[in-house]
């Protein structure tokens, strides 16, 4: 596409911008068809469908209730998803999910993937490689395969660089451990 006056696509910044300022629903039926399916992924990566599901409706019902547009919306995709986290993990607290969770010996060794592999396909393997993930690592994980550099998921999570960067690699590290020869 070509960039400047003569690409007539809108930015979610200016669909969210003309939402706001004429609360016309148009424009966050664009917002909803633009972002809806790769937000609502990265809920359904970090919690159960039920979950997910309850999660994204309310990520969609604070966005309609918003009264005007600050720095904060220059990227909108960030800040969707910035709410998205939020009321997720507020929503996993509600029901008692919330906790801090390591990975076991036995999870790093690869053995109990490495037998599944034979009767499964890889991407199913590495969809069960990552929800084995201890929740922060597979939240940044998730960030970077859906596009967030590291200073943006730094943005998104409250977190230094050095601690997104060590959650990253301990991701790729156990992932790594767990998929064993099949990590290719």
């Amino acid at each position: 596409m070509i960039k400047g006056w003569l690409n007539t696509a809108t930015t979610p910044e200016r669909l969210l911008e003309h939402y706001v300022s004429t609360g016309d629903n148009c424009h966050l039926v664009a917002l909803v068809e633009q972002f809806n399916i790769s937000i609502y992924h990265y809920l359904m990566s970090l919690s159960d469908k039920e979950t997910a599901e309850d999660a994204l409706q309310a990520t969609w019902l604070k966005v309609m209730k918003v009264q005007s547009t600050t720095k904060q919306h220059t990227n909108v995709k960030s800040w969707l998803y910035t709410i998205a986290r939020n009321t997720l993990i507020d929503e996993l607290r509600r029901q008692q999910k919330w906790q801090w969770q390591t990975l076991e010996d036995h999870h790093l060794t690869g053995c109990s993937l490495s037998r599944e592999f034979e009767s499964t396909d890889r991407l199913a393997l590495f969809n069960l490689a990552i929800m084995q993930l201890p929740f922060y690592q597979r939240e940044v994980f998730i960030f970077q395969q859906e596009g967030f550099s590291i200073l943006e998921i730094c943005e998104l999570t409250n977190e230094n660089f050095e601690t997104v960067k060590s959650r990253l690699r301990y991701a790729r590290k156990n992932l790594k451990a767990m998929l064993g020869n099949h990590h290719e």
